[in-house]
């Protein structure tokens, strides 16, 4: 994943923000009819998994200490990252900084037997190589990252069968959304991960590969990035308006950037000229931390997506 001045990467390394978390969703909410868990909260454990291991784990993710939650690993967490804020209670385990700036003598001192790194994550991993513990690194790009991680977890923890089963429940939330969204007007769409910069600024994108592109194609969109893009990058003011996308979708971590939403951040596009976003106000934001993580909540911004795009 993307590590760089720019807006939150999707890990959730860089975004400082604190959401308020909550037990259940309102009775309004999109989530319900969905039946879209949240597996973090409300874990499936399988008896069959047996006795849990000792293992000491420490994730240097939200979104890796969110998939330990969803195991029923909360117990075995030793540390996290400044930005680890779900599930409520998490911020009571001691703070090793973030991604990009772990302390290791921090970790050292929590003496775990396995750390959880995002991606390739070589900065950290070399940091801590000399600790001589044992690392896993665990990819955060794609939904097929996200289960192969997800997997993985379940078996360095013994936790295999109720890897499995989460696995299952985000496939199976990911059809129900699916056949919930399909049928709309296709839509050329370019979804940045943070704001536009004001005065604008080359926006980092979410392009082919990613979890966020594989998500919106999957109910007819289409990115408006060419096929050979990277997942995540910047790309070109020009190039934005030459494309003249249907719809532009923001996402803005703690909603300081855009705090009158939709209507702030459609201003904010009015600078580069006529697009068609613009003119037909479908330029819109989705506020929250937990839409940069690739974690077990994905499918309910998969929904959030789905609902904006309606808007």
């Amino acid at each position: 994943m993307p590590h760089a001045a720019q807006p939150p990467p999707p890990s959730g390394t860089a975004a400082d923000a604190r959401p308020t978390t909550r037990d259940a969703d309102p009775p309004d909410s999109p989530f319900n009819a969905l039946d879209l868990r949240d597996y973090v909260l409300h874990p499936d454990v399988r008896d069959e998994d047996g006795p849990r291991t000792s293992l000491r784990i420490l994730c240097t993710g939200p979104n890796l200490t969110e998939i330990c939650c969803a195991l029923g690993l909360r117990d075995q967490l030793v540390g996290r990252t400044r930005y680890c804020n779900h599930p409520p209670g998490i911020e009571s385990l001691p703070s090793i900084g973030a991604l990009v700036d772990a302390s290791a003598e921090r970790v050292a001192a929590l003496r775990p037997d396995v750390v959880l790194v995002p991606g390739e994550s070589r900065e950290i991993q070399q940091r801590l190589r000399p600790l001589g513990v044992r690392i896993e690194s665990l990819g955060d790009t794609s939904l097929e990252d996200l289960y192969r991680s997800i997997e993985r977890v379940g078996a360095i923890s013994g936790r295999p069968r109720t890897a499995a089963a989460l696995v299952e429940h985000l496939r199976s939330q990911h059809d129900r959304v699916t056949r919930h969204c399909a049928g709309g007007t296709p839509l050329r769409f370019l979804l940045v991960t943070g704001t536009l910069a004001e005065p604008p600024t080359p926006p980092f994108v979410a392009g082919p590969g990613s979890f966020y592109d594989g998500l919106l194609t999957a109910i007819g969109h289409r990115n408006i990035l060419p096929a050979d893009h990277r997942p995540f990058g910047s790309v070109s003011l020009e190039f934005v308006v030459r494309s003249d996308p249907d719809v532009i979708i923001e996402l803005d971590p703690d909603g300081r950037s855009r705090p009158n939403g939709h209507a702030d951040a459609l201003r904010a596009w009015q600078r580069l000229g006529s697009l068609r976003a613009v003119r037909e106000r479908r330029v819109v934001v989705l506020t929250g931390p937990e839409h940069y993580l690739i974690g077990p909540r994905i499918m309910r911004t998969y929904a959030a997506l789905c609902e904006a795009l309606r808007q």
